[in-house]
Parts: structure tokens; C-alpha cells; sequence
């Protein structure tokens, strides 16, 4: 709008100043496109600063009305017979501006009047008069179809959100199912399997506090926190706690690599010790061993846990789908908070269960 409202004053002047200037006063010429140079300027600064609006548009258009009635004072005859006339190409961008700044209901009204004003103020009758009411017509028929695609693109738009919103939704519900199915196996599950085993005696500390810890994950409502954001938490601290408690069902050797501290987020933190607690879980159960080793690595932004077994071992293939553990416990806990687990492990030679995480 700036580029057409000033390129048409400066095209008028320019023309202005070399035509034949018979018939006209270069006065008047001065006067007009001199208000109408510092009327453009105006509006340059108006548009930057606040935007095109319907005031500076009728404003616009009212000033090139105005010129257009002095047209007998300011336009040679001549040119108005050849059709070479500068006030066409000035009536001419008031149109453009109008119809491209402004819906049709607004826009033709005031087209309408620079024509009308156009008319009313040529010295003679002349053909180009047609131009202006065809690119009235035309501009705004073309800003019509295009508001009306821009719309529907909206509406696709608009459709599409609504749709990657329910997506996030579900997914955020299926996030919680799946970490209260994990939270069901690490404390109430295991801790019914020590009862009905008799593993543990009625009143015993340890089954006190297993009992505590399956009572709050039955009453717990909400998903894990949110790794954006989450503040942050020694994973090293956390894994020599979680070797301490291991002890004495499995002997664990620790080895950190990368600093004595590993900063992550706290839900990725949880996770990963989670896991590795279910791997020594699986240890002190399955691998027929009491000794297992954890090494945790840092690598820039990334964090690599391996618990390493050198018991039975299995085939992962031959796990039923109601053994949980691996899956629920260890896998998609990783997957939850954007990190990986695999499980690699043979009859007879072992298991090696890798944890991973990159900050993303």
C-alpha cells in the first residue's frame, strides 16, 4: 500500500513536471501534488506505525477526489485527448489502495467516489474512464476470491489444530494409564507377591513400607511431571541410593563416568532409576546371581545407563505378554520421558539392559 500510494504521487510529479503545461497553472500543479507528496509521507508513517484502517483509506481517497475535481486547472487538454494524463495514474492507485486495504462493501463505495470525482472534473470526455471502473471491478472481484481461499485455509487450519489438540489429549491419557500400570507393578504387585510368597514376615519394616508406598500409587491421580521445564536432579546420587537398597538381595559395583554428578531432569532421573531398580529387581528373581554391576555414562547432553548381569539369561522372545516387567517397568517408563531402553540377553550369558536419554 506504502510502495502505491508513494510511486503514484512521484509518478504524478514526475509526469507533471515534464508535460506540456499549456492550458493549466503551475501553481495549482505545485500546490496539489505538493499536499498530495506530503499527504503520502503521512500516510507511510500512519501504516507503519498502526496499520491500514477504513479513516486513512476514505481519507485517501477523499484527498484524491479532491484533486481530480481540480483536474480543468491542473491537466492539459492535450493530455486528456491522447489519455496520457497523470491524474488517471493517481485515481488509479486511490482505487488499488481502497480495493486492496478494504472488504468490497467498504472498498467499491469509495472507488466510486474518485471516479465520480474523476468525471466531474476532466476538461474533456475521454475513454479512460473505463479503465478505472474495470480496475475497480476487477481489483476487487480478485481480493474477494482471495479472502474467501485465505478463509478456508483458516478453516483447514483451524480443523487441524482441533485435531493435534484431541491427539495430545489421548496421548496425555494413554501417558497416564501407562504410568499407573508401571506404578502398579513396582509397588503393589511386588508387594503382594512378598505376601502371598511368605518371603516376608507379617510386621516386618520392609513390608510396612512396601504396603505405604502400594497404598499412595492406588491413590495417585496424576501423570508424571513434564520433563520441559522440570528441574533438575543428580541421576549419580540417585543410583548410589538405589544401590544401597539393593543391598543385600544383589551386590551392585557403581561406576559414573563423566563427573562425579549427572544433572537431568528430575522425571528423567526417576525413570531411569526406576528401570534400573526393576533390572536389579529382575536380577535378585530370575538371573539365579547376587551380583550385578551398573555403569552410567555422560556424553555431552546425552546419558547412557547400563546394568549388566552375568546370570542365566533369557530369550527376550520367549517373555510372555503377562510378565510386565520389562515392558511396563522399564521400556515405556524410558519411552515417557522421550529416552530408550533395550534389553539384550542370551541362555546362559547374561543380561544387559541400556538406558538412554539425550536432552532434546
Amino acid at each position: 500500500m506504502i510502495a502505491l500510494r508513494c510511486g503514484g504521487v512521484a509518478a504524478a510529479c514526475v509526469a507533471a513536471g515534464v508535460g506540456d503545461g499549456t492550458g493549466v497553472s503551475r501553481g495549482w500543479q505545485v500546490a496539489a501534488l505538493g499536499g498530495m507528496a506530503v499527504w503520502a509521507a503521512f500516510f507511510t508513517v500512519v501504516t507503519v506505525r498502526g496499520g491500514l484502517g477504513l479513516p486513512l483509506v476514505a481519507a485517501d481517497s477523499a484527498l484524491v477526489a479532491l484533486v481530480m475535481l481540480g483536474q480543468a486547472r491542473l491537466v492539459p487538454v492535450s493530455m486528456v485527448v491522447h489519455e496520457t494524463t497523470w491524474a488517471i495514474m493517481l485515481a488509479s492507485t486511490a482505487i488499488y489502495v481502497a480495493q486492496l486495504a478494504l472488504r468490497p462493501v467498504a472498498g467499491l463505495p469509495l472507488a466510486a467516489v474518485v471516479i465520480a470525482a474523476y468525471i466531474a472534473g476532466v476538461p474533456v470526455a475521454t475513454s479512460e474512464i473505463r479503465i478505472l471502473f474495470v480496475q475497480a471491478a476487477v481489483v476487487s472481484a480478485m481480493m474477494w476470491l482471495l479472502r474467501r481461499g485465505g478463509r478456508r485455509a483458516d478453516a483447514i487450519v483451524a480443523d487441524r489444530d482441533r485435531e493435534r489438540q484431541r491427539a495430545m489429549v489421548e496421548a496425555t491419557r494413554r501417558v497416564d494409564e501407562r504410568h499407573h500400570r508401571l506404578q502398579m507393578h513396582d509397588s503393589v504387585l511386588a508387594t503382594l507377591t512378598m505376601v502371598a510368597s511368605g518371603a516376608v514376615q507379617s510386621g516386618s519394616p520392609g513390608l510396612r513400607e512396601g504396603a505405604r508406598r502400594a497404598l499412595e500409587v492406588m491413590e495417585e491421580c496424576s501423570a508424571p511431571p513434564p520433563v520441559a521445564d522440570a528441574p533438575l536432579a543428580d541421576l549419580a546420587d540417585g543410583l548410589e541410593r538405589l544401590v544401597a537398597q539393593a543391598r543385600p538381595a544383589v551386590s551392585v559395583d557403581l561406576t559414573v563416568i563423566g563427573g562425579p554428578c549427572i544433572d537431568v531432569p528430575a522425571p528423567v532421573a526417576s525413570a531411569i532409576i526406576g528401570s534400573a531398580r526393576e533390572a536389579l529387581r529382575n536380577v535378585a528373581t530370575h538371573a539365579g546371581v547376587r551380583k550385578a554391576s551398573i555403569c552410567a555414562v555422560r556424553r555431552g547432553d546425552s546419558v547412557k545407563v547400563d546394568v549388566v548381569d552375568r546370570g542365566s539369561g533369557f530369550d527376550p522372545a520367549d517373555v510372555p505378554d503377562a510378565r510386565r516387567g520389562i515392558r511396563y517397568s522399564i521400556v515405556e517408563r524410558m519411552a515417557m520421558v522421550g529416552g530408550t531402553a533395550t534389553v539384550r540377553s542370551r541362555q546362559g550369558e547374561g543380561t544387559v539392559v541400556t538406558l538412554r536419554w539425550t536432552r532434546g
